[in-house]
C-alpha cells in the first residue's frame, strides 16, 4: 500500500499526475481491501488523494473526499483532534478557493480552535491557521482583522521556527501584501524585501518561492 503510494507522489512530484491518480487510487483500494475503511491509514489516503484532486482544481472530486475522511475521523477521534482540525482546514481552502468564502470562514475559525486546543499557540499550525484566516479575510475585503492576525503569524513563526524559515519568510510576504492591496506601499517595502532576502538565502535564486517573492515585489513596485 505504502509502495503504491509513494509510486503516485513521485508520479505527482514529477508533475505526471494522470499516472499520479492510477497509482493514489490504487493504493486506496489495497488499503480498504486490507485493512478496511475505518483503519487511519485509508483515511490518510483518502484526504491525500483529496488533496491531489484539489491541487489540480479538480474541486468536485475533491471536496467529497475531504468530507468522508472528515466523518471516518469524526466517528474514530472526535472533533477536538488535531488531525480534524487538519482536514477541516483543508476543505475551508477548498471552499476559498471556489470563492465560497462564507462556508471557509467558519471552518477555518473551527480549526483554528481546535488547534489552539490541542496543540496550543506556539505550533507552527496553529500559526499556518492564522495566516489562512488572514488571507481569507483579505479576499472577503474584511481589511480590519488582517494585519493583526498576520502580525501574531508572524511573532510566532520566528520564535518557533527562526528568522531564516521559508515559512515565516512566506507570513513577511502576506503582511507585505495585506499593506499593498492596502495602498501603504512605503509599510509594505520592508516586508517584501526581507520575504525575498529569506527565500534566496534559504531556497537559492533558483526556487520557485523566491521566484514568487520577487514578483511581489515587482507587483508593488
Amino acid at each position: 500500500e505504502s509502495c503504491l503510494f509513494n509510486r503516485g507522489r513521485v508520479n505527482d512530484l514529477a508533475g505526471n499526475q494522470e499516472e499520479a491518480e492510477k497509482w493514489y487510487l490504487k493504493s486506496l483500494t489495497v488499503t480498504e481491501k486490507s485493512l478496511g475503511r475505518e483503519h487511519p491509514n485509508f483515511r490518510r489516503n483518502l484526504n491525500n488523494l483529496a488533496i491531489f484532486y484539489h491541487n489540480m482544481g479538480n474541486y468536485e472530486k475533491s471536496k467529497p473526499r475531504y468530507l468522508e475522511s472528515m466523518v471516518l475521523l469524526e466517528k474514530s477521534s472526535g472533533r477536538e483532534h488535531s488531525d480534524y482540525a487538519a482536514i477541516l482546514n483543508n476543505l475551508a481552502s477548498l471552499y476559498r478557493d471556489k470563492g465560497n468564502y462564507g462556508k471557509a470562514e467558519p471552518m477555518f475559525l473551527e480549526a483554528l480552535t481546535i488547534r489552539e486546543k490541542t496543540l496550543g499557540r506556539k505550533h507552527p499550525d496553529y500559526a499556518w491557521s492564522l495566516n489562512n484566516l488572514a488571507n481569507l479575510y483579505r479576499n472577503m475585503g474584511k481589511y480590519e482583522k488582517v494585519e493583526p492576525i498576520h502580525l501574531e503569524a508572524i511573532a510566532i513563526r520566528k520564535e518557533i521556527l527562526g528568522p531564516d524559515h521559508p515559512d515565516y519568510a512566506a507570513s513577511l510576504n502576506n503582511l507585505a501584501v495585506h499593506y499593498r492591496v492596502m495602498g501603504k506601499y512605503d509599510k509594505a517595502e520592508p516586508y517584501n524585501l526581507q520575504a525575498m532576502e529569506i527565500m534566496e538565502k534559504v531556497l537559492g535564486p533558483e526556487h520557485w518561492k523566491y521566484a514568487s517573492s520577487v514578483s511581489n515585489l515587482a507587483i508593488l513596485y
